[in-house]
């Protein structure tokens, strides 16, 4: 990639996040809104201008977050507890002093939700539902919130598994969840989602998320960790190409993303092995990964450079999990999608009226990968820890968050 294209691209996003954030926000969520994007434009205002934020301007963005609360449902990504998770962050990293009370009311509501089974997601999975929750709640107990929040999650995640021979566990997806890509219709009566965004494989690195840093909740989390890793291994295949499809009732390779097939599967096991103590679960991300990087360009599966299921995307994933094994497959990823040229991310965000700005699939998150890219791949400094909620192997672990 050009060096000049990259820094032009990760300005003009640098731009564009702060005058969509000075304007009316329409979506306020981590994923793909206000909460995402602050977080984003905090990061970048520091890797590549040396600088922060002006204060009194992000204690007003931090306010808007906090209003924003009561219209958003339970979740990470989609919902309240992604807005609290920036707030937090950005307390954490400037002293704003904001969002410690309202999380805490917050957190007192979620737990009492959580007991009750009231107004909680549906879902099992780590965009949208219990997954989500546990990992916000394992990331307010390190930082010293007393609310038995992971205790909780970890009961409801309990009482929604299925259990197969052997002690194996697992969580089936229904057919009234399934929508889009990849599942799509394949599925009509249902499957056993093997993803990190909608299935095992994000409930997986959420229960090791929370094995690891958090104070509650930890022997059933250990329970369950252990009995979706039977299963996981059960459903491994050997075709030469993939460890996992999407799903356990499909034999079809999984792409080469976060959101389904080895590589975020991979980050998954790589979370467990910390968690667990169990340097084989490393051995078999390893395995998978060295498999991953022997697969056919043309199997890869991108359709764009997003974070979510996309190449830069993939890129900044494999630097987190294998920066050595799968340095020339991360380099043929960044190449996929140029920023330089007629055609290159960079001209078509100058091209597009209203350009997706979304961390989760938008510039925001390409703007973050570069960044980091330039910077010899390693994580930000100690500002806002903004791809937590990824769970992106090790690479979840290395904040230590304070906040009273």
């Amino acid at each position: 990639m050009s060096a000049a294209a990259e820094a032009a691209l990760i300005e003009a996003v640098r731009w564009r996040l702060r005058r969509a954030l000075d304007g009316a926000w329409t979506d306020a969520s981590y994923a793909g809104g206000a909460a995402g994007q602050l977080l984003a434009l905090a990061v970048l205002e520091r890797q590549t201008q040396g600088r922060d934020l002006d204060a009194d301007w992000l204690a007003e963005a931090v306010l808007r977050l906090l209003e924003r609360l009561p219209r958003y449902p339970h979740g990470l990504f989609q919902g309240a507890q992604g807005l609290l998770f920036a707030a937090l962050e950005l307390d954490r990293v400037y002293g704003l002093g904001l969002a410690e009370e309202a999380a805490a009311d917050a957190d007192e509501h979620l737990l009492d939700c959580l007991r009750h089974d009231r107004d909680l997601p549906y879902h099992f999975d780590l965009i949208s539902g219990i997954g989500g929750l546990l990992t916000y709640a394992a990331y307010r107990e390190q930082g010293g919130s007393r609310l038995p929040l992971v205790e909780a999650c970890v009961a409801r995640l309990r009482a929604m598994v299925s259990t197969a021979a052997e002690g194996e566990l697992h969580w089936f997806t229904p057919p009234a969840w399934i929508r889009g890509f990849p599942m799509g219709n394949a599925h009509p009566g249902g499957c056993t989602d093997l993803g990190v965004a909608h299935g095992q494989a994000g409930v997986l690195a959420a229960l090791a998320y929370a094995l690891q840093v958090a104070r509650t909740g930890r022997p059933a989390a250990r329970e369950l960790l252990l009995g979706g890793l039977r299963y996981l291994r059960r459903q491994e295949q050997s075709n030469g190409h993939a460890h996992f499809g999407t799903a356990a009732e499909s034999t079809d390779p999984a792409r080469c993303a976060w959101c389904y097939g080895d590589l975020g599967m991979a980050a998954a096991l790589r979370l467990s092995a910390v968690a667990l103590e169990d340097p084989a679960l490393d051995d078999w991300a390893d395995r998978m990964l060295a498999t991953l990087s022997r697969r056919p360009a043309q199997q890869l599966g991108f359709i764009d450079a997003w974070l979510c299921h996309g190449s830069a995307g993939s890129a900044w994933l494999m630097r987190q999990l294998a920066p050595r094994q799968l340095a020339p497959l991360t380099a043929h990823c960044l190449r996929l999608h140029p920023v330089a040229g007629a055609d290159g991310l960079l001209a078509q965000l100058e091209r597009a009226p209203a350009p997706e700005l979304g961390l989760l699939e938008g510039y925001a998150g390409l703007a973050l990968v570069l960044s980091e890219g330039r910077a010899d791949g390693g994580p930000p400094d100690h500002g806002p820890h903004w791809s937590l909620p990824f769970l992106a192997g090790r690479r979840a672990l290395e904040t230590h968050v304070v906040f009273s």
